[in-house]
């Protein structure tokens, strides 16, 4: 039998085949033959089998892993939200600047006409009007510009969610199958 270790009372075995009959000699062979087929399930089984060390070597690897991506995932989310964050600041900047030069150009406008109020007074307020049109144009592309990269953030934002939420159901999955695995 060698270095096979099983926890069987074999001098007990034998003395119940004893009791009930059996010769010393038919006690020994059949307890013998007993415990050979018993270290070759428990060496079949055990193959089967993954140890309960491996196992929580194994769960506490995937932890580890699953830690890491989450940790990689919120620094990707946190560098995109940064970067998203220094645009919009960036396009609003813009849009607050455009707004002001607007805003000069309007009240240059205006100004000049006052002066030519008398003489070209119809001119002059079709020409202001024309600036105020685009004006309102200018404003109503940016916000829509500004909308639009919101929802790209929030889009973008549930997107990594959702792809963490299916990484970590996926590993979820995987640890009770191996779970059941292990049970059966």
């Amino acid at each position: 039998m060698g270095s096979r270790s099983l926890l069987v009372d074999t001098l007990g075995l034998m003395r119940r085949f004893e009791t009930i009959g059996m010769t010393r000699q038919q006690s020994e062979a059949l307890t013998e033959h007993l415990t050979e087929i018993l270290c070759l399930n428990k060496e079949k089984i055990a193959d089967s089998f993954v140890s309960k060390f491996a196992l929580e070597k194994a769960v506490l690897e995937q932890e580890a892993r699953i830690a890491g991506f989450k940790s990689e995932v919120s620094k990707s989310q946190e560098l995109h939200l940064a970067s998203l964050t220094r645009d919009t600041e960036r396009l609003t900047a813009n849009l607050e600047k455009i707004r002001a030069e607007i805003r000069y150009e309007v009240d240059k406008l205006t100004a000049s006409q006052r002066l030519d109020l008398n003489l070209e007074k119809g001119r002059m307020r079709d020409e202001l009007q024309a600036l105020r049109d685009k004006a309102n144009e200018l404003e109503i592309k940016m916000d829509k510009e500004t909308n639009s990269l919101k929802a790209a953030v929030e889009q973008t934002k549930n997107e990594t969610i959702k792809y963490c939420l299916g990484m970590m159901l996926a590993f979820t999955t995987a640890g009770l199958g191996a779970a059941r695995l292990v049970s059966h």
